[in-house]
C-alpha cells in the first residue's frame, strides 16, 4: 500500500490530467480535474491511515528528518500571512502536505535500505520506456514543437531574438524540461542499480538505454550537463581510493561550496568572474545569456530587492493572472516564463533571506547525512550524494528547490525521508547490538 500511494502521487505529477495530451497542444488549462483530486484524497487518507497505525515510529522518523526541511515547511505555512497571492500559496502548501504525509508513511513499513531506489528505479524506468514507445507510435502527441529563441543582438529586454521551431521529446510528460529531468534521474538510478548488481543486465540495457534516448531527444542541455556530472560522481564515490577516504567529508563539502559559489557567477552577480562561464557555455551550447535567462534573472532580482527578508510568500509570485507582479514579463519580454529558471532565485523571491538560510541548511544537512551513510554503506550513500549534485547543476537554470510542482524536488524529498529512515534504522541496529546497561556497569564501562 505505501508503494502504491507513492507511485500514484508521482504519476499525477508526471502525466497530464485525464491523460489529455490534446490539451497540451492547445495550452488548455486542465489542472483542476476530478481524477487528480480523487487520487490526492486517496493518498492523504491512505497516508494518514498508515501513520495512525505506527505513530511512535513516525515521531521517531520526524526527529531523524532533515530539520531544515521541516523548518521550510513551517516557513512556507507562515508565509500565508504576507503572501501577495494567498490562493496560490495555499494551493501549493496543500501539495507539500500531501508529499510530506505520503513519503513519511512510505518509510514506516517493510523498510530496507534499498527500498528507495528499487521503487523509483522501476517507476522512472517504466515512464522512460513508455515515453519512447509513445513518441514513436503517436508523434503528434509525444513530440513537442519547441519554440527556441535565438539571442537578440540589441541587448534590450523586449528583443528576445528570432523564433525557430524544433521537434523535441515530450513523451508521457508535460514537456521537454520535465522529460529531461526524468531521463537524467533514471540514468542515475539504473547505473547505480547495475553497479550494485541489484538489477539484471538486460533491464539495465533497456531502461538506461531509454534514459539516454530521452536525454538526447529532449534537447535539454541543463539535464544533459547534470547527468554528465552526476554519473561520474556516482562512479567516483563507489571506487574511492583507500588513502582518500579519510578526506572524503572535506572534499565533498568543499566541492559543494564551489558549486554554490559558481551559482553566483552564473547569476552574473560578480561581473568580474564572467570568464568562468566559458566552460559551461561550451558544454551546453548556450551563449552567455543562457537562452535569454539572464534577462529573466535581472527582472526577478529587481523584484527580490523589494521584499528581501521574507519574500512575497511561498509560490505567490509566478501566477499568470491579472494583477500579478510576474505579468511584467509580458510587457518587457513579450512572454511569460512561468519561473525564474534558477532554483536559488525563486527561493529568495518566495521566502527571502530566511528562506535562503533554510535552503543552505537543508543542503548541507542532506550532505552530512549522506556522508554518514557513506561511512558504513558506500553503495547507498553514493546514490544520495549523486542525486544531490544532479540537483545542484539542474537548479542553475531551472527552478526545482522547494518547488511543489517539480518532480525532481519530489524525488529529492523522498530521498530526504529515506535518508532519515536509513539513519534511524542504523541507530536501532547499533542499539540492539550493544550489551545491556547493567552488563556494562558490571564491567566498569560507563
Amino acid at each position: 500500500m505505501p508503494t502504491i500511494l507513492v507511485c500514484a502521487l508521482f504519476l499525477t505529477m508526471i502525466l497530464p490530467p485525464n491523460l489529455d495530451y490534446g490539451a497540451l497542444l492547445t495550452n488548455a488549462n486542465s489542472e483542476q480535474n476530478i481524477p487528480t483530486r480523487i487520487t490526492l484524497i486517496v493518498v492523504i487518507v491512505g497516508s494518514c491511515f498508515l501513520i495512525a497505525r505506527r505513530p511512535a515510529l513516525w515521531l521517531s522518523e520526524l526527529r531523524a528528518l532533515n530539520p531544515f526541511y521541516l523548518m521550510f515547511l513551517a516557513l512556507a505555512l507562515v508565509s500565508l500571512a504576507w503572501s501577495i497571492n494567498q490562493g496560490g500559496t495555499l494551493h501549493n502548501l496543500f501539495k507539500l502536505g500531501v508529499v510530506f504525509l505520503c513519503f513519511t508513511a512510505f518509510t514506516l513499513y517493510g523498510w530496507r535500505a534499498s527500498r528507495f531506489q528499487s521503487v523509483m528505479r522501476g517507476l522512472v524506468g517504466a515512464v522512460l520506456v513508455g515515453s519512447v514507445i509513445f513518441a514513436v507510435a503517436f508523434p503528434h502527441y509525444g513530440v513537442q514543437q519547441f519554440e527556441d529563441y535565438a539571442p537578440a543582438e540589441t541587448g534590450r529586454l523586449a528583443d528576445i531574438g528570432s523564433l525557430t521551431l524544433r521537434p523535441v521529446l515530450r513523451g508521457l510528460t508535460y514537456g521537454k524540461n520535465q522529460m529531461g529531468q526524468l531521463a537524467g534521474l533514471g540514468l542515475i538510478f539504473w547505473v547505480h542499480g547495475w553497479l550494485g548488481k541489484e538489477v539484471k543486465t538486460r533491464w539495465v540495457v533497456v531502461c538506461a538505454g531509454a534514459a539516454l534516448i530521452c536525454l538526447y531527444w529532449a534537447h535539454s542541455s541543463t539535464s544533459i550537463l547534470a547527468a554528465a556530472f552526476s554519473v561520474p560522481v556516482l562512479l567516483m564515490l563507489r571506487h574511492w581510493p583507500q588513502w582518500l577516504r579519510r578526506y572524503m567529508r572535506f572534499i565533498l563539502v568543499l566541492f559543494t561550496m564551489l558549486i554554490l559559489g559558481y551559482s553566483l557567477v552564473v547569476l552574473r552577480l560578480i561581473p568580474q568572474l564572467d570568464f568562468l562561464l566559458t566552460p559551461i557555455t561550451a558544454l551546453t551550447g548556450k551563449d552567455l545569456t543562457f537562452s535569454n535567462r539572464t534577462a529573466i534573472w535581472k527582472i526577478v532580482i529587481d523584484q527580490i530587492v523589494q521584499h528581501p527578508l521574507l519574500g512575497t510568500g511561498y509560490s505567490a509570485y509566478w501566477v499568470d493572472e491579472p494583477g500579478s507582479p510576474s505579468r511584467v514579463f509580458q510587457t518587457l519580454m513579450a512572454f511569460w516564463p512561468g519561473e525564474s529558471h534558477n532554483g536559488y532565485l525563486d527561493v529568495l523571491n518566495d521566502l527571502g533571506v530566511v528562506g535562503c538560510f533554510c535552503l543552505l541548511g537543508y543542503l548541507f544537512t542532506y550532505l552530512r547525512q549522506s556522508i554518514k551513510i557513506l561511512e558504513y554503506d558506500r553503495h547507498q550513500g553514493s546514490l544520495y550524494v549523486a542525486l544531490l549534485f544532479h540537483q545542484f547543476w539542474s537548479c542553475l537554470s531551472e527552478s526545482h528547490w522547494f518547488s511543489a510542482g517539480s518532480v525532481s524536488f519530489t524525488v529529492i524529498t523522498l530521498a530526504v525521508c529515506c535518508l532519515g529512515r536509513t539513519l534511524l534504522q542504523h541507530r536501532f541496529e547499533v542499539s540492539s547490538a550493544r550489551p545491556p546497561a547493567y552488563a556494562l556497569a558490571r564491567n566498569g564501562v560507563t
